[in-house]
């Protein structure tokens, strides 16, 4: 009798003699489920992409525009790529986070809603001033009346259970059994109703009028694995933050505040975030035009200090662009696990529940036609 085409690996083992479990223990074991984090490169802004094995979660649509590189399509191009390797997930970002309404965070907001399906939208409240983003946020809003089955959610510090307390809601973190893991998204910061005193600063305006100060704050955790996104938020907030979460900010991964500015991370942040991982979204130092990189000189001198001493994973040793002024850059070698968007274009780390963390591969984007510097 010729044999059958095909037999299934438990039926093949029960053809030699094995029992049920004794084929089950040949059977090479499940994956395990990871988290993969996308630090995408938008240019000069900010877009993170938390994946998960049950759902997706997208923080910040920011990036740069101009003569050289548009951000929106590179963005709608990478969450394409994707929704093309996670079918099952259906285009559906289970969040969209804004951590406040600055253009370089929110440019492609109204592209993501309109382009894929968003279950939920949360922002801290603030009023934009920028004008493009006040024409963005008023198409977010626009869209959040036309479509009520999308939940949005503000979060604001008044509405945290304690002041040293994080935030937590089906919202912003909806959630459940992931493979068998159950993440957590927390709120460590959100918009402030009034000012605590904070003062002017270096430019003659008040701190508290500052919408970096303001950013939602986010931490996620996926089993032993966490990640830190602080959005804008600068070094008088910052301080805020420490003295009133610190134990809340112990976490592995660092999406470095402020795009490698000098006053978006602090000594005392990483001394309570001890982390193993930074990764900085930034724009390459090359494109010279306003509201870059090089416009801004990022990632500072200052912060890659900071960084070296407070990252306590390795890389391979590089010299990468750092900024002393405002374009004017220098190639610095780097030696820890600090990763930007500039440096390494769109970067992945991919993290299981034990806490073991390592680089992943991004998802396959065409090349964009080329553009004049």
């Amino acid at each position: 009798m010729r044999p059958p085409a095909f037999v299934a690996p438990i039926a093949l083992f029960g053809l030699l003699g094995l029992t049920p479990v004794q084929a089950e223990t040949l059977l090479p074991p499940p994956p395990p489920p990871e988290l993969r984090i996308h630090f995408i490169d938008v240019g000069q802004g900010a877009a993170t992409l938390v994946e998960l094995p049950c759902g997706a979660m997208l923080i910040d649509t920011g990036g740069e525009e101009n003569n050289s590189f548009h951000s929106v399509p590179s963005l709608l191009a990478y969450l394409e790529a994707f929704f093309a390797r996670r079918t099952d997930l259906n285009r559906v970002l289970d969040v969209l986070l804004l951590t406040h309404p600055h253009i370089d965070h929110v440019r492609g907001a109204t592209a993501v809603l309109q382009g894929f399906t968003v279950r939920s939208l949360v922002e801290g409240g603030r009023e934009a001033l920028q004008t493009d983003a006040v024409v963005v946020m008023a198409g977010v809003h626009d869209f959040l009346r036309a479509h009520p089955e999308v939940e949005h959610t503000v979060v604001r510090l008044r509405d945290f259970p304690a002041p040293d307390a994080a935030l937590r809601t089906p919202g912003l973190d909806p959630f459940l059994q992931c493979d068998g893991v159950d993440p957590s998204v927390q709120a460590l910061w959100g918009a402030l109703d009034g000012d605590p005193g904070w003062g002017e600063n270096d430019y003659g305006g008040a701190h508290f009028d500052n919408d970096n100060n303001h950013s939602v704050v986010t931490r996620v955790d996926f089993g032993a694995a966490s990640l830190l996104v602080t959005g804008d938020l600068e070094e008088i907030a910052i301080k805020e933050l420490v003295r009133t979460r610190g134990p809340l900010l112990d976490v592995d991964i660092y999406q470095v505040g402020h795009h490698g500015s000098h006053n978006g991370t602090t000594t005392d942040l990483l001394a309570a975030m001890t982390p193993q991982w930074a990764v900085m979204e930034v724009g390459p130092s090359t494109r010279k035009h306003s509201w870059t990189a090089w416009a801004y000189g990022h990632p500072r001198e200052k912060l890659l200090a900071m960084l070296e001493s407070g990252v306590t994973g390795p890389r391979t040793e590089a010299l990468r662009p750092v900024g002393i002024a405002m374009k004017s850059f220098v190639d610095t070698p780097i030696d820890h696990a600090i990763y930007a968007t500039g440096w390494d274009g769109s970067v992945v780390l991919v993290a299981d529940a034990e806490g073991r963390i390592r680089v992943g591969t991004a998802d396959p984007v065409p090349a964009p036609p080329r553009l004049p510097e």
